[in-house]
């Protein structure tokens, strides 16, 4: 069963990216898909998670300012990054770049710790350098060829992901993650809605489109958070994070057969360097 929820959620996880970029090919603005997508998930986790006693958090300036942070630099970061990322290029590889989170979270702590990495740390970071470089150029080594913005966003997305994963450790133990995410979704609706000049994105949009947002809302955010949280629960957080890897997979798969994105052979070369990189990397303690 835990192993079920764990895939479940990646799955999840993996169609809100293919569902987002179905959205950015009609010209919906990224600004708007994450605004819609941060206030409703926010509101639904802070009312699931809400107590009294865990407002506290805010007259705790040294908690709120973590607080701050994790939703700037971590949540914002890495969601809204991604979703960049996705425009500027499609949802499996974005979904790949940003995979490779878990490779520059073992280099920051090897600095920060300052400890050598493993040599097959060291080899997993040198499989990553040559896919990255793969997906960057797409197949075709010209910088005319380069993607720099959609390359940028995805790196920038995986930096988020290292700050959302290390970041604010002490509040989440303290008031739980979900209402550390549920705030943090809010705070980021704000953000985002000063980025966009104070007025709320609108889009006459039709039936299909509205249950597209609604699928990115709860299927691949709330649904898919959920699944991933009570399947680590039964099989731990290094079992799941392998059985995760099905994710990036999936987005490239969906991509292709529901988007008719094409990859060339040096992409998927690439897809699957990135994939055995972090599973080099995840057999570490």
């Amino acid at each position: 069963m835990g192993v079920l929820l764990v895939i479940l959620g990646a799955l999840s996880w993996a169609s809100s990216g293919v569902m987002a970029e179905s959205l950015f090919k009609k010209s919906y603005s990224v600004e708007w898909v994450n605004l819609y997508r941060l206030l409703f998930s926010g509101l639904f986790l802070a009312f699931l998670s809400f107590s009294p006693k865990k407002m506290q958090l805010f007259t705790n300036m040294k908690e709120f300012l973590s607080l701050l942070c994790f939703s700037v630099f971590g949540l914002l970061l890495a969601q809204f990054a991604y979703f960049k990322a996705i425009f500027y290029i499609d949802a499996g590889t974005a979904t790949m770049i940003q995979y490779s989170a878990p490779l520059f979270i073992m280099l920051f702590l090897c600095v920060r710790n300052k400890i050598l990495p493993r040599k097959i740390d060291i080899f997993a970071l040198i499989l990553l350098v040559v896919a990255l470089f793969f997906l960057a150029f797409k197949g075709e080594f010209s910088l005319e060829k380069l993607n720099f913005w959609g390359f940028f966003w995805g790196i920038l997305g995986a930096f988020g992901v290292v700050y959302y994963s290390l970041g604010a450790r002490g509040i989440i133990q303290k008031y739980g993650v979900v209402f550390v995410l549920a705030w943090a979704s809010l705070i980021d609706t704000g953000v985002l809605w000063v980025l966009v000049g104070g007025e709320i994105p609108s889009y006459a949009f039709n039936l299909i489109d509205y249950g597209t947002m609604l699928g990115i809302i709860f299927v691949g955010t709330i649904l898919a958070f959920s699944l991933y949280l009570k399947g680590l629960e039964r099989v731990g957080a290094l079992r799941a994070s392998m059985i995760a890897c099905i994710e990036p997979v999936a987005a490239a798969v969906m991509t292709c057969v529901l988007l008719g994105t094409k990859y060339s052979w040096l992409d998927i070369a690439g897809f699957v360097l990135i994939l055995f990189a972090v599973f080099l990397n995840t057999r570490a303690k």
